[in-house]
């Protein structure tokens, strides 16, 4: 029998998809971006770069400096090199898990941590590549993030035409807090904590630009849970549960933070 729970952690990007239909990721992306101040010169490590439209951005603010790319999806790190060649240093690694490049000077990151269940492992593992006085500047989902979105999806998950197929599915996010994250980047040896939620409400102006774009981004674990027959049964009830509205209700963490001291070991 097919280990459908597996397929919902693990199930890979349809890259050329996200790249098409990700804008609101590229317009929140743009506005973390414009904050961060950059001398041009800098080492910076893009954690999370998808398909490199922010990384590209990145590049072009560090005339005299360089961008690393990291991303656990082959896919999307196959789309980013079409685009961006060998200006950008591209590694493959779980932001959480693997080993990351070090002596970088900043971790920018946008769209990417709330894919990732051990925020004390990544922020640890941050901490590591980040030379003394490096500074993180990212955002992700935060608590709060697609609430209403995910009750309508969830509701249609119980129809008895798909409930078989959910019953064991592990929750594939995770949307933290204000408190929790400032508690975890200071344990990971961040200074200089700046955390905050922002509602992002983002609407869609019919029903086939949203169908389009839940199927290939918010939906993707629920449809890794499916056989590909019913994938597009599936989105299109989804929408359907979604209307009249469009709206998906994001919610966004904000993290700014400096590694001024090694992160603190801990004890098994």
């Amino acid at each position: 029998m097919r280990d459908h729970t597996l397929d919902a952690v693990t199930a890979d990007w349809k890259a050329e998809v996200y790249h098409r239909v990700s804008e609101p990721q590229r317009l929140w992306g743009e506005k973390v971006l414009s904050s961060l101040v950059l001398r041009g010169d800098e080492t910076v490590m893009d954690a999370g770069c998808g398909t490199g439209r922010l990384t590209a951005l990145l590049l072009a603010r560090l005339p005299r400096g360089r961008v690393i790319g990291v991303d656990a999806s082959a896919a999307m790190l196959e789309v980013a090199r079409r685009e961006l060649g060998d200006r950008v240093t591209f590694v493959r690694a779980d932001l959480g898990r693997d080993p990351l490049p070090e002596n970088v000077d900043v971790v920018f990151s946008t769209a990417t941590f709330h894919w990732v269940h051990d925020h004390d492992a990544l922020f640890r593992n941050l901490a590591r590549a980040l030379v003394p006085g490096g500074r993180l500047h990212a955002q992700c989902g935060g608590a709060g993030n697609l609430d209403r979105s995910h009750a309508l999806t969830m509701e249609v998950t119980r129809r008895p035409e798909y409930a078989s197929y959910f019953v064991a599915m592990p929750s594939p996010w995770n949307f933290a807090d204000v408190a929790t994250t400032r508690a975890r980047l200071s344990a990971a040896g961040f200074t200089d904590l700046d955390v905050s939620l922002e509602d992002a409400p983002t609407p869609f102006a019919t029903r086939e630009t949203y169908a389009e774009f839940v199927g290939a981004v918010v939906l993707r674990p629920f449809l890794a849970c499916l056989p590909p027959a019913i994938h597009e049964r599936f989105i299109a009830d989804v929408t359907t549960a979604a209307e009249p509205s469009l709206l998906l209700d994001y919610v966004r963490l904000n993290l700014r933070a400096a590694r001024t001291t090694p992160p603190r070991s801990t004890t098994l």
